[in-house]
């Protein structure tokens, strides 16, 4: 497959605000919480995050059966469809938090479940920020419809096998899927954005 069409955004780790309600959702919070404890496994998280994403921008068509022809999968799906109205193309991504966060997780877990758990939602929040930074940067003088995401409503994980190997995702992002269709590494997100006629 020609992967020549797959660009690249990535960030480093203090360019990215972590959205305070995000994370705040995550810990089960008031989004103005603060502790020591909080502060130091965020540092520890920005000592090992490396954001990457990758994406293409590519021709797609929906016909009346609810079959979205993305180009290089056809998936059947309402909700997508409902998604993508009024879209002819649509920016096709995947982004990673890095394999180090996945590293530190696991060496939390051991230590203290207090630290991975905290740890947990900051990466989660940080995932979900930069993808929205990514977005942001993408839709800049575009109509695109918000992100839709294998798995929610009725589109299956498995469109994340095609996605992925479009986006040659596992070369340029390090991300691989399990027999269960979950990434790793385990912060790491695929997303359909549709771009209005």
């Amino acid at each position: 497959m020609n992967y020549t069409d797959v660009r690249i955004i990535s960030a480093k780790s203090d360019e990215i605000e972590i959205n305070r309600r995000e994370l705040a959702l995550r810990l089960k919070t008031d989004m103005d919480f603060a502790d020591k404890a909080l502060s130091e496994c965020s540092q520890k998280l920005m000592d090992v995050i490396t954001y990457r994403c990758a994406y293409i921008r590519t021709d797609i068509s929906i016909n009346e059966n609810n079959i979205c022809d993305l180009g290089f999968a056809k998936i059947k799906s309402v909700n997508l469809a409902k998604n993508l109205n009024g879209c002819s193309e649509a920016f096709i991504i995947a982004a990673t938090a890095g394999i180090g966060v996945d590293r530190l997780l696991s060496k939390l877990k051991i230590i203290s479940q207090a630290q991975y758990y905290m740890t947990d939602a900051i990466a989660s929040a940080a995932i979900e920020s930069f993808m929205d930074h990514a977005s942001d940067k993408l839709s800049v003088g575009l109509n695109c419809a918000p992100r839709f995401s294998p798995g929610y409503g009725d589109l299956p994980l498995s469109l994340q096998t095609p996605l992925l190997e479009r986006l040659n995702a596992q070369s340029l992002l390090g991300i691989t899927l399990d027999s269960s269709l979950l990434m790793t590494p385990m912060k790491s997100i695929t997303a359909i954005m549709g771009i209005k006629k």
